[in-house]
């Protein structure tokens, strides 16, 4: 109960006194919570970093069990990627479900829920719009559940991660999308790279929020004329219709989070083929990611 009132306090003071806002250079995590031994959120978009009020996106380390976390009935919709550990989602009338690794969970806005942890456990929280102290409605240790005006009857709903990218040098496994949960307005993948690759030169439709959790991205603009560096700890936003190629150089490789809006599609991609990029290494990469949209397209013609 503590821990759960200190996080609250300490996200509300940044709220209040932050001033960072670049949505569209390279972005420091900002760390919104820290609790030693306990609990780190470092928020890489949104209210703190960027000042976004559209997305935010932090990155959570759970370090023990936190099992006495407040009811909430949050007016944002969140997307919850358990990267490891598992997560418990009380909600309703003594319901209950377990995300577990690899595995995420959907949350309505104005669904009545408590997320507790019984281990230690990694996630990313995507909340839309951004999250704040003020619309997450966090309800008194212990009191009598609260009705509330903007609250509904609806329900998480859990969903398998799915490989969609299994390239000889990098995989990325989408937790939401049009693949995993057939969400056409975002997608979010956990990409691995193992080491040195780059990607083709891409101009997407969609507008992309980038988390780099590990190792460093470069991306490239102007032919390659011109690097932008996003080390671990740091992200990028990178508006729909940039022209861009990823480079990961680094041989300890890189962890990232891409967030999509709209959904990434391989077409909406607008990738522009080369020999040597990771994705082109093996023909079966690009077959077989078109492969798995092809089943949406048809699912959404039934």
């Amino acid at each position: 109960q503590p821990v759960a009132k200190f996080v609250k306090f300490t996200y509300c003071i940044y709220h209040i006194t932050s001033k960072h806002s670049m949505p569209s250079s390279v972005i420091a995590g900002v760390d919104v919570v820290t609790i030693p031994g306990t609990l780190t959120i470092k928020e890489y978009h949104g209210g703190v970093s960027t000042k976004d009020s559209k997305l935010s996106a932090v990155h959570e380390t759970v370090c023990c069990p936190s099992n006495e976390n407040p009811w909430r009935c949050p007016e944002f919709t969140e997307y919850l990627l358990v990267i490891r550990g598992e997560t418990r989602v009380e909600y309703g009338d003594d319901k209950a479900v377990v995300v577990r690794t690899g595995h995420g969970v959907y949350l309505p806005a104005g669904c009545r829920v408590r997320v507790t942890y019984p281990g230690p456990a990694e996630l990313i929280a995507i909340c839309l719009p951004s999250f704040s102290p003020e619309t997450e409605h966090r309800e008194a240790d212990g009191g009598t559940p609260m009705a509330h005006e903007h609250g509904t009857d609806s329900a998480p709903t859990v969903v398998s991660s799915v490989d969609v990218v299994d390239a000889p040098a990098r995989t990325s496994t989408e937790y939401f999308g049009r693949v995993s949960s057939n969400d056409s307005g975002l997608s979010a993948c956990v990409a691995t790279v193992d080491g040195p690759c780059r990607e083709a030169w891409q101009r997407p439709a969609f507008a992309e929020w980038v988390l780099v959790l590990k190792g460093v991205l470069h991306l490239e603009h102007d032919e390659g004329t011109a690097t932008t560096v996003v080390p671990a700890g740091a992200g990028v936003y990178l508006a729909a219709g940039e022209r861009v190629r990823w480079v990961w150089p680094s041989a300890e490789g890189c962890v990232y989070v891409p967030i999509c809006m709209p959904a990434f599609t391989p077409d909406g991609c607008r990738r522009e083929p080369e020999e040597g990029s990771a994705k082109d290494a093996d023909p079966a990469t690009m077959a077989g990611l078109h492969k798995l949209h092809g089943r949406c397209d048809n699912d959404d013609t039934k």
